[in-house]
C-alpha cells in the first residue's frame, strides 16, 4: 500500500539522533566561523625583524639603537641598524620607505608638508640640546657674532646640517667672509681644537662623543643661549633647559657655570605599517635606555607624547595609558603575546558555546517532541474524520493502518519511549473507532 504523501515527508521512522546531529553541526560550523574571524582581528603574530634607521656611526643616534637592538634580541627581535647621514637623511628613508625601514631617530623641527599623513610618531626619547662651540677667550653671545668665522653646520643628510643652515641664514652667517663648513661628529670637534675652525654647531645629546669631547677640551667654550625664551615661545618644537654648573664633571668644573640650553627633541618616527608590538618593544626599550635621570632631565620624563609635529601612534597612545599587561609582567613575552592572543580567540568562542551547548538538551527535547506531536496531529486529524459525516471510511482506516506500522517501527531515545507508547495506544484507540464505525479490518 503506498503511503500518503504527508506522512512520507514529514514523519520520520527515526528520530533518535538526529536532532542532537544537526544541532551540533549548527554550533561546530558557527564555532569555526567565529574562531576565523576572531584570528582575522586577533593581534598579529609577534615580528621577527624590524629595521631601523640611526644616524653616523660615532653619533648619539646610533649608540642608542645599539642598544635598543640588544634589549629586542632578549625577546628574539631581530632590530637590523641601517646607519645614516643624520635625522634629516633618516626622514627620507621613511619617506619614501627607501631599505624597508620600519623605524628611526628624528629630531623635532624637520617635519614638513604631508608628514602627518604617510608617518606617525611614537614619542619622544631624549633631548637634543643646539650646541653652540667656539674657540677664544672673547664671550660669544650671539650667533650672529660668529659673523667672519668658519662654521661648521654638519654633513648634508643630518640634523644639524638641517637646523644649521636656516640659523645661519637668520643670522647672517651665509654671506662672506663668514665660511660655513659642511663637516659634523667629531671631524668637526677635531678640526676645531686645532683650530682648523673657530665654531660649531650641535644638534646631539648630551652624552653624544663629539658634545663630550668638546666640554672637556681646553680653549673651547659653550655659547649661552641667552635668547631660549624667544625661541620657544617662536617655535613650539623646541624647549628651555637648564645645564647646572659643573653638572657634567664635578671635578673639573664643566659647565664651568649654569648654562642656558635650547633643546629639540629625539622622536621615534614611524611607518603607519609598523607591527603592533613592535611598537610596545622599542617604547619599552626606550624607557630602559631613556627612562632614568640625566644631566637634562629628571627621572621617568622619556619615552613621552612630547612631539607635537606628527599624529600619535594608536599603538604608542595605548602603551602610554595602559602600560604592558598582567601576563607581560608575568610572563616571558613571546608566551604572554601568545597567550593573549589565545584568549582573545577563546573568551568569545567560549562565550558563545556555553550556552549553546547548555541549551542543547532543551533543544533536543523540543525537536524530538515536535516529531512525535507530528504523529499525534495525523492520528487527531484521522479521529475527526471518524466521526464526521460522509467521510470513506475505508480510506481514513488505511491510513491509519499505516501510521500503526510506522509507529512500530519508529525508534526514538530511551528516555522518550513512555511518549511511543501512549502515541500507539492513541493510534490503537483511533484505529478500533473507525472499525466500529464501519470501516473494513482488512488494510
Amino acid at each position: 500500500m503506498q503511503r500518503p504523501e504527508f506522512i512520507r515527508s514529514r514523519l520520520p521512522e527515526n528520530i533518535e539522533g538526529r536532532a542532537l546531529a544537526w544541532y551540533v553541526a549548527g554550533i561546530v560550523v558557527l564555532l569555526a566561523l567565529l574562531a576565523w574571524g576572531l584570528g582575522k582581528l586577533a593581534p598579529p603574530p609577534p615580528p621577527k625583524r624590524v629595521v631601523m634607521t640611526t644616524g653616523a656611526e660615532d653619533g648619539a643616534y646610533h649608540l642608542y639603537a645599539k642598544r635598543y637592538r640588544e634589549l629586542l634580541a632578549k625577546h628574539d627581535v631581530e632590530l637590523v641598524l641601517q646607519p645614516s647621514s643624520g635625522a634629516a637623511h633618516n626622514l627620507e628613508r621613511l619617506r619614501g620607505g627607501e631599505g624597508d625601514v620600519d623605524v628611526g631617530l628624528v629630531q623635532g623641527g624637520l617635519i614638513s608638508g604631508d608628514d602627518g599623513k604617510r608617518l606617525e610618531t611614537l614619542g619622544s626619547v631624549f633631548y637634543e640640546p643646539i650646541w653652540v662651540f667656539y674657540r677664544g677667550d672673547t664671550t660669544v653671545e650671539r650667533i650672529s657674532e660668529l659673523r667672519g668665522k668658519r662654521v661648521a653646520v654638519g654633513i648634508p643628510g643630518s640634523g644639524t646640517h638641517a637646523l644649521g643652515l636656516p640659523v645661519a641664514r637668520d643670522n647672517g652667517l651665509t654671506e662672506p667672509p663668514t665660511e660655513l663648513v659642511e663637516v659634523g661628529g667629531l671631524a668637526a670637534a677635531e678640526a676645531l681644537i686645532e683650530g682648523r675652525l673657530d665654531a660649531a654647531l650641535y644638534v646631539s645629546a648630551v652624552d653624544g662623543a663629539a658634545v663630550q669631547k668638546l666640554l672637556r677640551a681646553g680653549g673651547i667654550r659653550l655659547m649661552d643661549a641667552r635668547r631660549a625664551d624667544a625661541y620657544v615661545r617662536r617655535l613650539p618644537y623646541l624647549h628651555k633647559l637648564d645645564l647646572p654648573e659643573g653638572v657634567v664633571d664635578l671635578q673639573a668644573g664643566i659647565p664651568p657655570q649654569r648654562m642656558t640650553m635650547i633643546a629639540l627633541t629625539a622622536n621615534l618616527i614611524a611607518r603607519p605599517d609598523i607591527h603592533p608590538l613592535a611598537v610596545e618593544l622599542l617604547l619599552q626599550a626606550a624607557s630602559e635606555v631613556h627612562g632614568g635621570p640625566s644631566l637634562l632631565h629628571a627621572a621617568r620624563v622619556f619615552p613621552a607624547p612630547m612631539d607635537v609635529e606628527l599624529p600619535l601612534s594608536t599603538d604608542a597612545d595605548r602603551f602610554y595609558k595602559e602600560r604592558p599587561s598582567l601576563l607581560r609582567r608575568v610572563l616571558p613575552f613571546w608566551i604572554a603575546v601568545w597567550a593573549e592572543r589565545l584568549l582573545f580567540i577563546m573568551l568569545p568562542l567560549l562565550a558563545v558555546a556555553i550556552p549553546a551547548f547548555a541549551y542543547l538538551p532543551k533543544l533536543y527535547d523540543w525537536r524530538i517532541r515536535s516529531k512525535l506531536d507530528g504523529w499525534y496531529v495525523e492520528v487527531n486529524r484521522i479521529e475527526r474524520a471518524a466521526l464526521a459525516a460522509g467521510v470513506d471510511l475505508r480510506a481514513q482506516l488505511a491510513r491509519m493502518n499505516d501510521i500503526e506500522a510506522r509507529l512500530n517501527r519508529l525508534k526514538v531515545p530511551q528516555s522518550y519511549l513512555s511518549q511511543l507508547y501512549t502515541l500507539r495506544l492513541h493510534a490503537d484507540y483511533v484505529r478500533r473507532l473507525l472499525v466500529a464505525r464501519g470501516g473494513s479490518t482488512n488494510g
